[in-house]
Formats: structure tokens, C-alpha cells, sequence
């Protein structure tokens, strides 16, 4: 039996794991994925790395929960000042100033697998059950991956961190909600969490165009901020984040108002097309790429968190919830709440197994 089963590979489940790892606590992660990072995600072209998901860090309120430091001194993180402006509802722009920020040259992904490390991570493997047991938990799952070997179809843990986005959480919990209270009550809190879809473009312009846009009174990087914006959220140039760029990379984020109206089409590519038709409003060069990729995200941002650090429950404390949907605050929340999770655990474990401790 391990000490803690983490639920998602997400950066708060990473966070929390490696955390309790280090604490000397016997921990499992298991994924869905193929990949690592959640939102913390890169896709690879070539050698062109694009950011499709998390767009950057930002300073930490709390200093102690920040993993920044850390992550410049391993060259994971450099800063990120591109010139930003807002765009308004009405399509006018104005400069916006901003603090620094924080991108990964190889990709955001790469602060995930900054974190792994030393874990024991199952990917491809699906949770489907959680249910309580004398010792702890049982967590049944499935295994995705038809290439590998066989993986087991059941874990136990004296405890368990489920961070996955809450419409999952909730989902993984529904059987256990239907015989214990406790665990229906954490199942009623995570359903008053709301999230917003985002569909995000992906268009490559090769070396033809430099990128810049015409309200640039600065070279490097740009990004727009749109969140008034009927069709757009964001519009950044990925490749200014990269050290030596071989193309010129933009990647879009829609509002949530066009994203709710197109997220089940199946023509991803007219999607984008789209998006870059308004897009163009900025800069002619914006419609015509060399090529585009889309991506759909179901939970791409948390309009309304759950309002805790942590979802928990003092009837049930070795079981316990992560995520920017506890909080709020994009990455820097899921870290946040990831390193509020690991704290918990400590303190209602109080102390590994004997016969799992670290030596």
C-alpha cells in the first residue's frame, strides 16, 4: 500500500507529489495522458516547440509557495518581457504595461518535467473509481496504453490527492458520494466550480515574416490581452519565447463566448481560420500561415473557483482536492494549491510508513 495515490499529472498533482517525495512519503502518481504537465502544454513540430496551453508564470503573492527560483536557476524559466497591449471589445488597442513574466525556451511542458523526477508515475492510466476502504483508499483504473505491459487495474493508498479538473473530480467521486455523506457533501462543493472552454490556434509563418505588428514601437515579443473581446482572450508571439527561433510561431486563445459555440465542431481547421480572420485586424499577415493546428480545451480557465485553497473535508482527511479550481490564479494557483495539499497530507499522515521512509 502506498502513503499517498495523486490523481493527475497536472502541475498542482506534480507539485503535491513531489512535495510529499520529498518528505519521505511512498508516492504514486497515475495520468490519463501520454504526457506530463496538464495545461502545461507544448506541442513539438519539428524543432519548433508552441505553447497551446500554459502561456507563462508570473510572480508569486506568496514567495514561499513560489517554485520560480528554483526553476531559473535550472535554465527551465527565463524572464519574458514582450510589449502588450489590450484590445478592447470594439477592435481599438492601447499599450498596456505589465510585470515580468516568465516563459521556458524548450517549452512550458519542460517545468513538468523539471518536477518528475524521482516520482513514480503511471501515464496512460485512467481513473475510474474511488471508493473508501479500512486502510484508506481504493482507487480502480484502467490502463490506455495498448503497447505496454499490462498495468494493474487497482491501487491503495492510506491517502489520496485528486488533481484533475473538478467536472472529473466530481466524476471519479460519484460512487462513493452515493454511500458516504462526506464524501456526496466534497462532491456538491467541486459542482459549484465553473470553468470556460478556450480553443487555441496554433499558426506557423515560417521565416518569411518577421512578426511584428504595426503598433510595435519595440522589437522582440508581443503579446494582446483581450478580455472584453467578443471572439478573442489572447494573442501572443510563442516564438519570441524561444532562444533561437527557426519560424515565426503565434498562438491565439477565443473567448469563451466563441469557444462555447464551436467547442463540439469537428472541422478544427475552419475553426482556426476563423479566429485568424479577426485575428488579421492586427496585422494582414495574421490570415495567411503556412500552417495551423488546433486544440480545444474543455477546462481552459476557471471562471468560478471553489473560494479554498484545498478541497477537504474534517471527516475525511486523508482524502483531499487540488487545483486552480480550488482558488483561482491560472498556474501559479494549481502550485499554490499543490503545495497546500502536500502540507495537509503531512500533517494528517503525520509520518511515513515504517516501512516505506526514505533512508
Amino acid at each position: 500500500m502506498d502513503d499517498v495515490v495523486v490523481i493527475g499529472a497536472g502541475l498542482s498533482g506534480l507539485t503535491a507529489a513531489r512535495r510529499l517525495h520529498q518528505a519521505g512519503y511512498r508516492v504514486r502518481i497515475v495520468d490519463k495522458s501520454r504526457g506530463l504537465g496538464g495545461r502545461l502544454a507544448t506541442r513539438r513540430l519539428g524543432s519548433t516547440a508552441i505553447d497551446h496551453g500554459c502561456r507563462y508564470l508570473q510572480p508569486f503573492g506568496e514567495d514561499v509557495q513560489s517554485t520560480i527560483p528554483a526553476l531559473l536557476e535550472a535554465g527551465v524559466l527565463r524572464p519574458w518581457q514582450p510589449e502588450t497591449f489590450t484590445l478592447a471589445a470594439d477592435n481599438s488597442i492601447s499599450p498596456r504595461a505589465v510585470g515580468t513574466l516568465y516563459a521556458a525556451p524548450q517549452g512550458m511542458s519542460a517545468i513538468a518535467k523539471a518536477l518528475a523526477p524521482g516520482l513514480t508515475i503511471h501515464r496512460q492510466w485512467r481513473a475510474t473509481a474511488l471508493t473508501t476502504v479500512p486502510q484508506g483508499w481504493r482507487i480502480e483504473g484502467e490502463s490506455l496504453a495498448a503497447d505496454t505491459p499490462a498495468e494493474p487495474e487497482v491501487f491503495s493508498a492510506r491517502a489520496v490527492v485528486v488533481a484533475i479538473p473538478a467536472p472529473q473530480a466530481a466524476d471519479l467521486m460519484a460512487a462513493a458520494a452515493q454511500q458516504n455523506e462526506a464524501v456526496k457533501t466534497l462532491v456538491q462543493q467541486i459542482q459549484t466550480v465553473e470553468f470556460e472552454a478556450v480553443m487555441t490556434v496554433m499558426a506557423g509563418y515560417g521565416s518569411r515574416i518577421s512578426g511584428r505588428l504595426p503598433m510595435q514601437t519595440a522589437t522582440g515579443g508581443w503579446m494582446i490581452l483581450a478580455e472584453t473581446h467578443p471572439t478573442l482572450r489572447w494573442i501572443g508571439l510563442d516564438s519570441s519565447k524561444r532562444t533561437d527561433p527557426e519560424e515565426t510561431v503565434v498562438v491565439l486563445h477565443s473567448s469563451a463566448a466563441f469557444a462555447d459555440r464551436v467547442i463540439d465542431r469537428p472541422d478544427l481547421d475552419t475553426i482556426g481560420q476563423e479566429l485568424l480572420a479577426t485575428a488579421a485586424a492586427l496585422g494582414a499577415w495574421l490570415k495567411t500561415p503556412d500552417w495551423i493546428q488546433v486544440h480545444r480545451w474543455r477546462y481552459g480557465f476557471v471562471r468560478l473557483p471553489l473560494g479554498t485553497a484545498v478541497l477537504r473535508s474534517p471527516v475525511l482527511p486523508h482524502l483531499v482536492g487540488c487545483g486552480d479550481w480550488c482558488s483561482g490564479g491560472n498556474a501559479e494557483g494549481a502550485i499554490a494549491s499543490g503545495n497546500h495539499a502536500a502540507d495537509h497530507m503531512v500533517r494528517t499522515l503525520e509520518r511515513p510508513s515504517p516501512e516505506t521512509a526514505l533512508i
